[in-house]
């Protein structure tokens, strides 16, 4: 996820990883046998569940937070503040009953009201959280974000302390799921609403998860601690999580090798081409795409026949062999490998529809010359938005070079720190800008949900009626087979009138010390600490 993470009741796969090094040689474990560092390129977007929309920030809060449910050893939801779900016949409506157990990291009680404030306030439009359209679902969800309903009129009530109900818009297969996402985590209100910002300081950051944030150093690591009052304490078995930042792959391999951290799975090619034929290297998949977003509002890429030009005159097999050395699929649709389909469930999604483009750059050629740039000729400054990290460079350099070559169009490269990119893509300060998004559950909805005019205006800016229409339909209705046609149907357009450029589908590949087990990866690519422990 450029943002996001979520999740779905049916099929979800996840790799328990056995891999790592003796704890002779580690020099964390002489330390600390209960310990495990592990590293990601960059701090936490956001450490605040009801605003988060991003990858890295979901991994560290998976671990800080629990909510009703969370995934259990088997990659499937179950149930974890929750005690009892009940559903009615309508499947519409959700009865939960907290915990009598559960506690904050504080020792106090987490209760529905909780809960009712958290997904309230994730709604609530003076908010302005990029995660209210997680909770759309909900009975007048969206109208309340669009300032169409009140508060009281959302589908979220706490009956009493333990007691939370929960009316939605339509059946939703897969709402258990969704109630992993960190957008359904409760926050509580006395915090959040107190005079300090809660998120910045371990004194005022409260948690509901296996571990509690401890220590915060800006760029250089945070701290996580066992949580002793966490509902299933007794079976973490990590007294330490120490996540520490390092940016480049390369140096994160170095920390790897001299066994500085046990677990990276930020790896430079360098990392694959020595451990891919190890016991150390996991490599899983995820349901995920990395891929370019253009702003249909600026010319020439008002026009989709430039977009098309775009998107099929570029050499993916070339992209992900030659130039990041990986063992990614090149993408030619949106929705990724490692989706089931919804009626032939024993196959992938995207082995069912197959590809909804292909390239060809003659053809390329033959629609900017139809737009008007024959050659490129007379085609406007376009700048190619991309983010600072050598990969994104790299792959940024090479189709840079694709469209000289192929269209005869000059492209300007501009590279930004993560924290700055987002804020430039909102503000659709870009033509083309890098993005990348990892679904929320195993349904085709969470990818091509982005796409849908109300979700579009800060990225593409693309609109089609007849999109919006077919999705609209998918959330109403509980026929696979004419739900499955119409994602077809729906991709199918988004892949013609392209305001995104898939490149390739995302893979998990990590590396892990052969004496740590129980760490766990699932198709979100979420890390999880809880149930691993140390040889």
């Amino acid at each position: 996820m450029k943002r996001k993470l979520r999740l779905m009741l049916t099929i979800f796969f996840v790799f328990v990883v056995i891999v790592g090094c003796s704890s002779e040689s580690s020099k964390t474990d002489n330390k600390d046998k209960k310990k495990i560092i592990y590293a990601l390129p960059d701090e936490p977007e956001t450490l605040d569940p009801t605003l988060n929309t991003y990858s890295r920030s979901s991994i560290v809060m998976q671990n800080l937070f629990r909510g009703l449910y969370k995934i259990g050893p088997d990659g499937k939801p179950v149930p974890a503040l929750a005690e009892e779900t009940v559903v009615d016949e309508s499947q519409t409506k959700y009865t939960f009953k907290i915990n009598k157990n559960a506690k904050w990291s504080d020792g106090k009680p987490v209760t529905a009201h909780d809960f009712e404030y958290s997904w309230k306030r994730v709604l609530n439009p003076e908010v302005a959280s990029g995660a209210a359209f997680d909770l759309y679902y909900l009975k007048n969800g969206l109208s309340y974000n669009e300032g169409k309903a009140t508060a009281d009129e959302v589908g979220v009530k706490a009956l009493d302390d333990q007691t939370l109900e929960v009316t939605l818009e339509n059946p939703t297969t897969y709402f258990l799921n969704l109630l992993c996402a960190t957008s359904y985590y409760p926050v509580r209100k006395d915090v959040v609403e107190g005079k300090e910002s809660w998120t910045k300081s371990p004194k005022t950051y409260l948690s509901t998860g296996p571990f509690t944030l401890t220590e915060i150093k800006p760029k250089e690591k945070y701290v996580l601690k066992k949580n002793p009052n966490y509902l299933d304490a007794d079976k973490v078995q990590i007294d330490t999580l120490e996540i520490v930042f390092i940016e480049s792959p390369e140096a994160e391999l170095a920390a790897y090798m001299n066994n500085e951290i046990d677990v990276s799975d930020n790896l430079s090619k360098e990392a694959l081409a020595k451990y891919k034929d190890t016991d150390e290297y996991v490599a899983a998949p995820r349901i995920g795409v990395y891929y370019f977003d253009i702003n249909t509002t600026k010319k020439p890429f008002d026009d989709p026949k430039v977009r098309k030009a775009f998107g099929i005159s570029l050499n993916r097999e070339q992209i992900v062999k030659n130039v990041m050395q990986s063992t990614e699929k090149p993408a030619y649709g949106f929705v990724p490998y490692a989706m089931p389909h919804g009626v032939q469930t024993d196959r992938e999604y995207r082995d069912v529809v197959g590809n909804l483009f292909e390239e060809n750059v003659e053809e390329a050629k033959k629609l900017l010359a139809e737009a008007g740039y024959p050659d490129g000729k007379g085609m406007p400054e376009i700048e190619f938005l991309t983010m600072a990290s050598q990969s994104d460079k790299d792959i940024a350099q090479a189709i840079q070079s694709m469209w000289k070559e192929n269209l005869g169009v000059e492209v300007t490269i501009k590279t930004l720190e993560s924290k700055i990119y987002w804020d430039e893509l909102e503000a659709g300060n870009f033509h083309i800008a890098r993005d990348g998004w990892t679904g929320d559950f195993l349904d085709p909805m969470t990818h091509l949900t982005l796409f849908e005019t109300i979700n579009a205006a800060d990225d593409v800016r693309w609109s089609n009626a007849e999109y919006d229409a077919l999705l609209k339909e998918n959330k109403e209705i509980v026929d696979q087979q004419k739900r499955m046609d119409n994602y077809a149907k729906a991709e199918k357009i988004l892949m013609d009138e392209m305001p995104v450029i898939p490149i390739y589908f995302y893979e998990d590949s990590y590396l892990v010390k052969p004496n740590i087990k129980g760490v766990m990866k699932n198709y979100i690519g979420h890390t999880y600490f809880e149930y691993a422990h140390i040889e």
